[in-house]
C-alpha cells in the first residue's frame, strides 16, 4: 500500500494546481475546502478541515495558504513530515501590508468579483506564462466560492502564528520549505529557513514542476 500525503491547496484552489506533479510511491489525498462559518476563526476552521485527516502521524503538504491552513493543523495532529510550498510559518514571513490590510479589515469589504476575474495582472503576480497554466488559474478562481475567498483572505491577513510552535516533530528534520526566489504573493526575502527554487513564482507545482517534484520526493525518502 503507498504512503499516503495529504495536501491543502492554495486559496481556492484545489487538485488542478498539482496536475503536472508525480509523487510515485506515494498516493496524494487532497483536502478539501469548507465553507467557513460566519465569523469562524482560522483555530476552529482547522479543527473541522482536520477530520479529513485519516491517518495518524501523517505526511501533509500544503501550498500558499494551504501551508498556514497545514501549520493550523498541526496543533491538533502531530504529523510525521510537513512540507511548505509558497507559503509562511509565522505572521512575520506574511507582508507588512497584508497585515495592515487585516488590522483596518480591508479584505471583509473588498469586491471579491476583482479577485475571480482573471487577467494580466493577475497572470503576472502569480507568474504563470503558459495558456495552459492560465487556463487553470481562470477555471480555479470561477469555481471558488466568494464566501470562502473573503474569509481565506482574511485569515492570511490577521494571522496571529509565532512561529514553529507545534505538535510536529523537529522542525528541522521533519519540515521543508520551498520558496521561489521570485514570488510576488508571498516575498522571498521575509521567508526564513527555506530552500529557495531560483526565479520560481507563486504557483510552482504548475510553473516549477520538475525541480519541486525532486526536492519533495528527496525530502520524503
Amino acid at each position: 500500500m503507498p504512503q499516503k500525503i495529504f495536501i491543502f491547496s492554495g486559496l481556492g484552489a484545489d487538485h488542478r494546481v498539482f496536475h503536472k506533479m508525480k509523487f510515485h510511491e506515494f498516493e496524494p489525498v487532497y483536502i478539501h475546502w469548507l465553507e467557513p462559518f460566519k465569523n469562524e476563526t482560522i483555530q476552529d476552521y482547522a479543527l473541522r478541515i482536520s477530520k479529513q485527516i485519516t491517518e495518524p502521524n501523517p505526511i501533509v503538504l500544503g501550498i500558499s495558504f494551504g501551508g498556514i491552513m497545514a501549520i493550523e493543523v498541526s496543533k491538533f495532529l502531530t504529523f510525521q513530515k510537513l512540507v511548505l510550498i509558497a507559503s509562511a510559518k509565522s505572521k512575520q514571513e506574511i507582508p507588512f501590508l497584508y497585515r495592515m490590510l487585516g488590522k483596518l479589515k480591508v479584505p471583509l469589504f473588498f469586491p471579491m468579483e476583482w479577485l475571480k476575474k482573471s487577467n494580466r495582472l493577475s497572470y503576472f503576480v502569480f507568474s504563470v506564462s503558459a495558456q495552459e497554466d492560465r487556463k487553470i488559474l481562470d477555471d480555479i478562481y470561477n469555481d471558488t466560492s466568494p464566501t470562502y475567498l473573503r474569509w481565506a483572505l482574511n485569515a492570511v491577513c490577521t494571522w496571529q502564528n509565532e512561529g514553529l510552535s507545534w505538535n510536529c516533530i523537529p522542525a528541522s528534520k521533519n519540515l521543508i520549505h520551498i520558496h521561489g526566489t521570485n514570488d510576488r504573493i508571498l516575498y522571498y526575502s521575509n521567508i526564513k529557513n527555506v530552500v529557495p527554487i531560483p526565479n520560481g513564482g507563486h504557483l510552482l507545482p504548475l510553473t516549477e514542476t520538475q525541480k519541486l517534484e525532486e526536492l519533495i520526493l528527496n525530502f520524503l525518502r
